[in-house]
């Protein structure tokens, strides 16, 4: 069987402010506390499967994207996986920066290979399910009738 492909977002969890984080080459970062965002994808041969997996244990021991360097200081909460070929994470980050009560956080961050100003989104509250419903499907750039096959899946990470 092959493994389902495309497109999550993370809901992260920081509970105390972090002063001078470095990620990467971007540099140092504060971060606030608060709940994060962060959008990403999952075309290799692993699919969404292995890559939320990846996410699930918060230490690397080489960091390999900015969401690794972050992490280790985060809860993961809640992963949203959605199954398609099409590739919507600079659709989903540009809805995500468009809604006044979200934040974006570093620029450049996890969007090396993309032309989107960040994949990272900060709010100070957890994000309610129908917003996130609304940024990932009401925002698709076809027709409901025309979108290939997809499928969602929800992956709580803690009790809530």
């Amino acid at each position: 069987m092959t493994p389902l492909k495309g497109n999550y977002l993370l809901i992260l969890h920081l509970e105390q402010d972090l002063q001078h984080l470095p990620i990467g080459r971007l540099g140092c970062f504060d971060f606030a506390s608060g709940y994060y965002l962060y959008v990403g994808s999952a075309f290799g041969s692993g699919g969404l499967a292995a890559r939320i997996g990846y996410h699930q244990q918060p230490r690397k021991a080489r960091p390999h994207w900015h969401i690794d360097y972050l992490r280790p200081h985060t809860r993961l909460i809640e992963a949203w996986a959605v199954a398609t070929p099409m590739r919507l994470e600079c659709l989903w980050c540009a809805k995500l920066t468009a809604i006044p009560d979200i934040q974006t956080s570093v620029r450049g961050f996890g969007a090396s290979d993309t032309s989107c100003l960040t994949h990272l989104f900060y709010l100070p509250r957890r994000p309610r399910p129908p917003l996130l419903t609304q940024v990932l499907l009401y925002n698709l750039p076809l027709a409901p009738t025309e979108l290939p096959e997809l499928m969602i899946e929800i992956h709580v990470f803690e009790d809530s």
